[in-house]
């Protein structure tokens, strides 16, 4: 948009200008007006004054009723304009920060925001990732609500069939999710690579190695659900990319129709991958109900997995088994 089509989106004043009410005096007395008389033009546009047919050069008011109905008109149609062009701002920004990625690669201005709502984490990152040139990176470390991920299939599915690379990872508990199998099977038809983890890992959304979506974290460690950072600084993305590519090289390719537990676990281990990130989460002091949020699995399937551990390796308690794995070549694997 041009500055000569902002300045006229602008909404004018419904008020006559001294210019424009000078000349309206003029004409109320009778003179003579010429054509270039300074606010004559904006008096016939908006129809303050008409012309007056038999005395040519000479103008007439418009009834004060017909004045009201004109100049309401005027700023509504103004109104509308600037509205329109404030709609236009964004997508010219992006137009601009374009041209600016075109010539050098330096960090955008706009660096790093807070969205302090799911709505505006939703309109930003569906923003982002509908305009996605090449690559989208995401880590999804929590449970994904059906309704949720149905609603993103369209989204995501469009981009990798327009060509984006598309990588998710996915914890390895949700393999045995019906929605999420269904979620892998449509992406991975269409180009786009998931894989799993059974450890910690953080969300992340990265699209084109230039915008990037991570969480909130308070001055206690816990995360604000509902928030998000979302950054278009260069060197932060390059980061986060980095650091995503770490976990997609430790994770585990999940291939439609596999079996729901954890792959590529060898015949001679005792535990799964997600045993095992249980067993470390128990070695760092965490309860059996913070290990199942962290994984986006119940209290009670946690104390199951303890337990048939136990049993598998013959042990009664708790601390043996934390002793087992403490000596275990087991606790190098991922």
């Amino acid at each position: 948009m041009t500055d000569q089509e902002i300045s006229t989106a602008a909404p004018d004043t419904s008020r006559l200008t001294e210019a424009e009410l000078r000349t309206y005096r003029r004409a109320l007395r009778g003179e003579t007006l010429p054509d270039d008389e300074p606010g004559l033009a904006p008096l016939l546009a908006r129809e303050v004054l008409l012309a007056n047919t038999h005395q040519p050069g000479t103008y007439v008011p418009a009834p004060s009723r017909y004045l009201e109905t004109q100049l309401t008109a005027a700023v509504l149609r103004a109104l509308s304009g600037a509205t329109e062009a404030l709609a236009g701002i964004p997508a010219h920004v992006r137009e601009l920060e374009a041209e600016q990625q075109r010539y050098h690669h330096s960090p955008s201005p706009v660096g790093t925001l807070l969205l302090r709502t799911v709505p505006e984490v939703n309109a930003e990152t569906i923003r982002t990732i509908q305009a996605a040139e090449y690559e989208i990176l995401t880590a999804q470390p929590g449970h994904r609500k059906p309704k949720v991920l149905k609603g993103a299939l369209p989204r995501d599915l469009q981009a990798a069939q327009r060509g984006v690379t598309v990588r998710t990872i996915y914890r390895t508990s949700g393999r045995t999710n019906p929605t999420q199998r269904e979620w892998v099977a449509t992406m991975t038809r269409a180009g786009a690579q998931v894989r799993t983890l059974g450890e910690d890992f953080l969300r992340l959304i990265i699209v084109d190695r230039a915008h990037a979506f991570f969480e909130v974290y308070g001055e206690d460690g816990t995360v604000q659900q509902e928030a998000a950072w979302y950054t278009q600084d260069r060197g932060v993305c390059a980061l986060l990319a980095a650091h995503f590519r770490q976990q997609w090289d430790r994770a585990d390719p999940w291939v439609p129709g596999e079996g729901a537990g954890a792959p590529g676990t060898d015949d001679d281990t005792k535990t799964s991958k997600l045993q095992r990130t249980i067993l470390r989460g128990i070695v760092a002091g965490r309860s059996h109900r913070q290990i199942g949020e962290n994984l986006g699995l119940s209290e009670r399937t946690v104390t199951a997995h303890v337990s048939k551990m136990r049993e598998a390796l013959g042990l009664e308690t708790v601390p043996q088994l934390t002793f087992w794995w403490a000596t275990s070549p087991e606790r190098l694997l991922p």
